[in-house]
């Protein structure tokens, strides 16, 4: 950066000649080394400003301030008064006043928000900052409004252009520690000021002279980003009764710890309360973030401050700062810490100067939209009535109502859109029927009833497979009633034949199939297992399967699904879906409904749990979809289907009962699966967002334009025969641990037995 390295590392001035050494020749001596730098003697100037601030009470011209002046250096050589200081970066040469002068006009208007009594004794007192970004901002204004007597400045990192946003410093810089820097800001501003620099930031070695050397620190600011020295720094300090103060340069949150005043306060007002210290050191990545998120309680922070949290790591490197937020955070602690030293102010807490919470529009007066269900709740009456319009079929065989209460409990252990379970099943005059619930099964997922004939279908192949197990044969008519299109199967039942079935064993596996969102064990089916598969799908007509093995294939569509996830995630409607209808929060109202997913069943890692309680908040989810971000939160969805053994695709001629059906070859698939040793889980998203972009009902141009693309890239990668569509997807994956099964609703709320008239 320099043609002599060394200067890179110098931030002291150097005092060549002041008014005790009283020499003329001495001082010409001196001087003459210097004749080649920048020298500006400023001292008339200074001289003239103290006498002007010496005579309050009288406006002095110009004249007659010259005229004082004159007077007083009359018999004097202003050369010997004062102090000489060269500044070796900038390679110039000052000539201002004296310590005392100099303090005393630079402070002058200070009075009297700060006395001189009270000048005086902060300028005994010693503050360290660590980190000089936000600290940069801090320090100047501390020594600007010279709250203290010494500064210790700590900062591993050097200063680059991006910094530049927020760091009031010039292109000449890049490339120089941030804490040399700032100390030389500083001794420009007042070189008699002492200040210390640790470029080589805090480290175990040093951490205690930081604190402690020369004595202790009155003030500790903690600006750092490093998570081990934040804690690390306020622990010693704690124990060394140092108060911390810090602030984030978001709704101008500032903390205050007064570990002066209470010895027994937890570190960040207790907010890691329950982590073990051997988890605060050495922090491993995955749980960096979710730290992050407690220290600064993330659910407080601005919108766009929470949604930047999620994009570190994805498109941006790391927390954004405006200069604007770091400007009034580096005034807003002066001030606390200004009366901290006064003892002017005495309390602990977290405080915010939210400029616009306090500088804001005016409500409009419009109240956020309440969702309305469309649909009305299943009406059992109704139902009833459904049926018995049906052409009258005698039951030759009547299942007693404990053989049906198994029969439809196994049919309720289906998969379903979100878990919301949307079937209803009504046993009258000794035939079953299965009704899809209007009202559970509206989502944004179901658009022309997908979802809900998807999960209808595989509730109905879970039935039949239980009831041959128990010796029935089911005789089924599929949307007996098309006036009532929610009337989806009418069964009528037999006494099973002994023919032997190949899928009868499959009932077995009912209760034990999950879905598995993990990533697996590295695992390649062989062919045995393809076929049974194959076999098992293919069972039932139309159907026809295929198997996505390739690591390129399997890479793409990892990027597919995520990417319709994100879609569904911060859509206004998909984002109802996904956070409110369909996963269950603890502590919220609804997470003990026995429907819906349970966040942690959901998603494992502590990391995405963070980040989807974030995008919580509608506000958040809004404005990731403005910025086109987002992306972590699908990230390990991404990750599970590239690292899976395969994806099966279930693909079904275009018909009125096409998802119906999907769902029965689903189902039939899935408990192969299980039966084969395996798991899946259904990647649906694709699907439904591509069938709702028929319409484009509820999407917004963007994503419209973005779903025309992935639905082309889809195409790619999966092979469609004549009027054929892709109807399920399941990542399929030698499992690491079993998964957690979502719970269900009493069979009470589900199944129906009316036999006499209503």
């Amino acid at each position: 950066m320099y043609p002599d390295s060394t200067n890179n590392t110098i931030y002291k001035p150097v005092f060549i000649f002041n008014e005790q050494s009283g020499d003329k020749q001495k001082f010409n001596l001196v001087i003459s080394d210097y004749q080649n730098k920048i020298v500006l003697d400023l001292f008339p100037s200074q001289m003239k400003e103290l006498i002007k601030i010496q005579s309050p009470r009288i406006r002095l011209t110009s004249a007659e301030i010259d005229e004082k002046y004159n007077q007083w250096v009359a018999d004097k050589d202003p050369d010997l008064l004062g102090s000489w200081i060269y500044y070796p970066w900038s390679n110039r040469l000052l000539h201002i006043l004296n310590e005392t002068d100099f303090v005393t006009l630079r402070t002058s208007r200070n009075h009297y928000k700060i006395t001189p009594q009270e000048q005086a004794a902060l300028s005994k007192r010693k503050i360290g900052i660590i980190g000089l970004s936000v600290g940069h901002a801090v320090a100047v204004s501390v020594a600007t409004e010279r709250i203290c007597g010494t500064l210790k400045l700590a900062d591993f990192d050097t200063i680059e252009l991006s910094n530049l946003n927020r760091i009031k410093t010039g292109l000449h810089n890049l490339g120089i520690n941030k804490c040399i820097v700032t100390a030389r800001e500083i001794a420009e501003i007042d070189p008699y000021l002492e200040i210390q620099c640790y470029p080589e930031g805090i480290t175990d070695g040093n951490i205690t002279a930081f604190l402690s050397e020369h004595g202790k620190l009155d003030i500790l600011v903690d600006e750092c980003d490093d998570l081990e020295v934040k804690i690390s720094a306020r622990q010693m300090a704690k124990s060394l009764q140092i108060p911390v103060v810090m602030e984030t340069s978001d709704r101008g949150m500032l903390d205050v710890e007064r570990f002066d005043r209470e010895t027994d306060r937890p570190i960040l007002h207790g907010m890691l309360a329950g982590i073990p210290s051997e988890k605060l050191k050495n922090i491993a990545p995955a749980d960096r973030f979710p730290l992050v998120m407690r220290i600064i309680d993330a659910m407080n922070t601005s919108t766009r401050g929470r949604a930047s949290l999620l994009e570190i790591g994805q498109t941006i490197s790391t927390w954004p700062q405006l200069a604007s937020a770091v400007t009034l955070g580096g005034g807003v602690v002066t001030d606390v810490c200004r009366r901290i030293l006064l003892d002017q102010f005495t309390d602990s807490g977290r405080y915010y100067v939210d400029l616009e919470n306090i500088i804001s529009n005016k409500s409009d007066g419009t109240s956020e939209i309440v969702y309305s269900n469309p649909n009305a709740p299943f009406d059992l009456d109704e139902a009833a009535k459904i049926i018995d319009t049906l052409p009258e079929i005698t039951a030759h065989v009547i299942p007693d109502d404990d053989e049906i209460a198994e029969i439809v409990n196994a049919g309720t252990r289906a998969h379903s859109n979100g878990n919301d379970q949307p079937w209803k099943w009504v046993y009258r005059n000794g035939n079953l029927h299965l009704f899809q619930d209007a009202f559970r099964s509206h989502s944004f997922s179901n658009v022309n009833n997908i979802a809900a004939h998807l999960a209808l279908g595989a509730a109905f192949e879970n039935a039949t497979l239980r009831a041959k197990q128990i010796g029935y044969q089911a005789n089924v008519q599929l949307f007996p009633a098309p006036t009532f299109p929610n009337l989806v199967a009418s069964i009528q039942f037999e006494k099973r034949s002994q023919t032997e079935n190949k899928f009868a064993g499959l009932a077995d596996f009912i209760a034990s199939r999950a879905t598995n969102r993990g990533p697996g064990l590295p695992y390649k089916l062989n062919e045995p297992e393809l076929n049974a598969l194959r076999s098992a799908a293919e069972s039932i007509s139309g159907a026809q399967i295929q198997f996505i093995t390739e690591k390129s294939d399997l890479d793409n569509l990892g990027k597919i699904v995520a990417a319709c996830d994100l879609v569904f995630m911060l859509n206004e409607e998909g984002h109802r879906d996904f956070f409110e209808r369909n996963t269950r929060w603890p502590g919220d109202e609804n997470a003990n409904m026995k429907d819906g997913i349970p966040i942690q069943t959901l998603i494992s890692a502590p990391v995405q749990i963070a980040a989807l309680s974030i995008v919580k908040e509608k506000k958040i989810a809004a404005t990731l979809r403005a910025m086109g971000g987002g992306n972590a939160l699908t990230e390990a969805t991404r990750t599970s289907v590239a690292s899976a053994s395969c994806v099966a695709v279930i693909t079904l001629p275009a018909s009125a009962d096409q998802h119906f059906q999907a769902g029965m070859a689903a189902q039939k698939l899935w408990l192969n699966v299980e039966k084969l040793g395996l798991a899946g889980e259904p990647l649906l998203s694709p699907l439904f967002l591509f069938e709702r972009l028929d319409s484009g009902a509820g999407l917004s141009e963007g994503e419209k334009d973005k779903l025309q693309g992935l639905r082309y890239e889809f195409q790619n990668i999966i092979y469609l025969k004549n009027n054929a569509r892709a109807v399920f997807l399941l990542k399929i994956i030698k499992p690491e641990m079993s998964a957690i099964q979502s719970q269900r609703l009493p069979l009470n709320e589900t199944l129906f037995i009316v036999n006499d008239a209503i």
